[in-house]
């Protein structure tokens, strides 16, 4: 399985990076890594790019670059630092509903 192939809301870990040269190290600066384990936070209305969280940081990527990254499932859930994340409804006022309001000082 693919990054591209995972559904929002699901999560992975990074088993290998394809592609080739300047891309694949592109890639791999990216903080996209073998062992690293990635959250599929939301794709684009169109369906590309898609919007990844890992390694504490969001990353929206294409889906052709996505395709070339292989990632396996998460066998302990316990190590899955994105248990409180949700994917993404689209209703931005719902995710801050929650939190407490920040009061700016002059």
């Amino acid at each position: 399985m693919t990054i591209d192939q995972l559904n929002p809301g699901e999560v992975g870990i990074i088993e290998k990076v394809g592609g080739k040269g300047e891309l694949r190290d592109r890639l791999l600066d990216m903080g996209l890594t073998p062992g690293t384990v990635v959250f599929l936070r939301k794709t684009a209305p169109m369906g590309d790019p898609i919007q990844l969280s890992l390694r504490g940081y969001e990353l929206t990527i294409r889906k052709a670059d996505a395709a070339r990254i292989a990632v396996g499932p998460l066998a302990d859930q316990s190590l899955n630092p994105f248990n409180s994340f949700k994917p993404c409804s689209g209703n931005c006022a719902a995710c801050f509903e929650d939190e407490p309001a920040v009061r700016e000082e002059s």
